[in-house]
């Protein structure tokens, strides 16, 4: 029998961080424009559908890429019901390493930065997925 709720964390750690070159000169990340992941996806491809503030990112420059880098990081818990639209998929993930799709979103006025204009992605790694489960004393 499956459980009523399952929680997924999702993340991109610190040790494997998502960086970018920022070259939009109307803000940065963390003073002017938010990251916000906009999808997750499995490997077979489709976004899941979840809360876009169920998960929380982070930004912070990076010393080691010099002036105008950044490293992008996130962490979020993800509750799917058992009549969650993609609960079936849920159920199959233990453990899993995933895509994700990430916008810059400007503050002032909710306009998006443009990859390869505003910024320009150095490296991509893939995001990390952990279902947790109760466990049985």
């Amino acid at each position: 029998m499956s459980e009523p709720n399952v929680l997924v964390n999702f993340r991109l750690d610190r040790e494997r961080p998502m960086r970018i070159q920022w070259r939009a000169t109307d803000g940065v990340p963390g003073e002017g424009y938010k990251a916000q992941v906009t999808a997750i996806h499995l490997d077979e491809g489709a976004p899941l559908a979840m809360d876009s503030s169920a998960i929380m990112e982070q930004t912070a420059p990076d010393p080691a890429g010099g002036p105008g880098a950044y490293v992008v990081t996130f962490n979020g818990m993800v509750g799917f019901a058992s009549d969650h639209a993609d609960r079936a998929r849920i159920e199959q993930l233990e453990h899993a390493e995933l895509a994700f799709e990430l916008v810059f979103v400007r503050n002032a006025d909710g306009q998006l930065a443009v990859e390869g204009t505003d910024y320009e992605i150095r490296e991509r790694p893939r995001a990390i997925a952990h279902k947790l489960t109760r466990r049985h004393a």
